[in-house]
């Protein structure tokens, strides 16, 4: 009975504390539009480079949108990506997480699967969870982080 109490002590003095601070944290409202240019230039022959442009939409009801514009080009090929995801999203203090549900590829886009799955973030794909870090400036812009790289800046 007494390592009973004892566990009970410690759950109230040190767990409890952190689960309700982390169950109460005011949430900074997301930014509902956010651009982003995604730029990469790789040197490795079968990568290339991308220059695109993504816009996100996060809507206050938890669901969202991303658009994916842009070109890839490997070796002396040049594709046009365009593409829009569906999504949903959930913050919790300083931290959202993403579900892509479903990608919709576009009547222009030329982007072969195989090199898409390749080269394309991996929002640009179905069925997958992004988790992203969030911090809010003191001007009211965020910037979400994703694996400690700077992922969107929103300006609002």
């Amino acid at each position: 009975m007494r390592k009973l109490w004892l566990g009970f002590a410690i759950f109230m003095l040190f767990i409890l504390p952190w689960i309700l601070v982390l169950l109460a944290r005011p949430a900074e409202p997301v930014p509902e539009w956010c651009d982003v240019p995604y730029r990469i230039d790789n040197e490795g022959i079968s990568t290339g480079a991308i220059d695109a442009t993504v816009r996100n939409r996060f809507r206050a009801d938890g669901s969202g949108s991303s658009m994916l514009t842009g070109t890839i080009t490997l070796r002396d090929n040049h594709y046009r990506v365009h593409r829009v995801s569906n999504m949903s999203w959930y913050r919790q203090g300083d931290f959202m997480r993403v579900n892509t549900h479903e990608v919709q590829i576009m009547a222009d886009d030329t982007v072969p699967a195989a090199l898409a799955a390749q080269v394309l973030f991996t929002s640009a794909r179905e069925a997958n969870n992004d988790f992203y870090q969030m911090y809010q400036l003191p001007n009211g812009d965020q910037i979400i982080n994703y694996s400690g790289m700077p992922r969107l800046y929103c300006h609002t």
